[in-house]
């Protein structure tokens, strides 16, 4: 993304405030994603490498229900913005671009780690929710607001993927099978960084949008990534309660 961005003390403090704000809410959601039953679940040792390949076997499943949605409809949004942000358009399709493809690497992986073709499948419940939070919010939200829900989502990835890169490394899982996890550790940093400058931009130049990014981070987090995700635990099939398990963790 051939992009230019300024310093970021030309940014104003309230949108520095709003960052840092926005910033913590993704830290947040990422310790309850640690406290989740499937993240406790594979870092146990009695979780076998076929049990953790199912589990993130069917993740990359529900990323293929939702991905083609949420890409069309992010494009739809800032579809919506003024016609004189024309750099910021830009950016946003760009970035957007770049992100369109990861429902087919996740197919692929999928694939890969044992699963049928998922191209035909139904969305399930929670990514077929998902879907509709991203479509409602295109249609009728701030498009600026845009920008708070895909920092969830790329924010989010960059530090879920960064912390599987040991556990992938130790339980020596198929790196060919787990392509989305591995280069969204590095990319998704990139992409966050990014968005953090244009929220940055957007919030100073905007103050309205802030309530918008907030809003829309929200209506996403309802529905992501925790339901998504314990679809796909159940799906794994590790939804027996073990007491051998500490604090009553899942297994097969």
């Amino acid at each position: 993304m051939n992009v230019v961005v300024k310093e970021t003390s030309a940014y104003s403090e309230e949108a520095h405030a709003a960052f840092e704000k926005l910033d913590a809410r993704v830290k947040s959601v990422f310790a309850q994603v640690t406290a989740w039953r499937g993240w406790q679940f594979i870092h146990a040792p009695g979780a076998s490498r076929d049990q953790i390949i199912a589990l993130v076997r069917e993740v990359f499943h529900s990323v293929v229900m939702y991905q083609a949605d949420t890409t069309e409809a992010g494009f739809h949004m800032f579809g919506r913005l003024p016609k004189r942000e024309v750099r910021l358009i830009q950016a946003l399709c760009s970035h957007k671009a770049e992100e369109a493809e990861h429902g087919i690497w996740a197919a692929e992986d999928h694939q890969k780690l044992g699963g049928a073709h998922p191209s035909k499948v139904k969305p399930s419940p929670a990514t077929f929710a998902v879907a509709a939070v991203w479509w409602r919010v295109a249609e009728i939200e701030d498009p600026l607001g845009y920008l708070g829900a895909e920092y969830l989502f790329e924010e989010l990835t960059a530090l879920v993927t960064a912390a599987l890169i040991p556990l992938i490394e130790a339980r020596d899982l198929p790196r060919d099978g787990f392509r989305f996890i591995i280069e969204h550790a590095t990319e998704d940093a990139k992409h966050a960084a990014f968005l953090k400058h244009l929220i940055l931009d957007v919030a100073t130049r905007y103050p309205a949008s802030i309530e918008s990014m907030f809003r829309c981070f929200d209506y996403f987090n309802q529905v992501y990534p925790i339901p998504v995700w314990d679809e796909a635990f159940k799906r794994a099939g590790l939804e027996v309660v073990s007491p051998s398990y500490p604090g009553g963790i899942i297994e097969r």
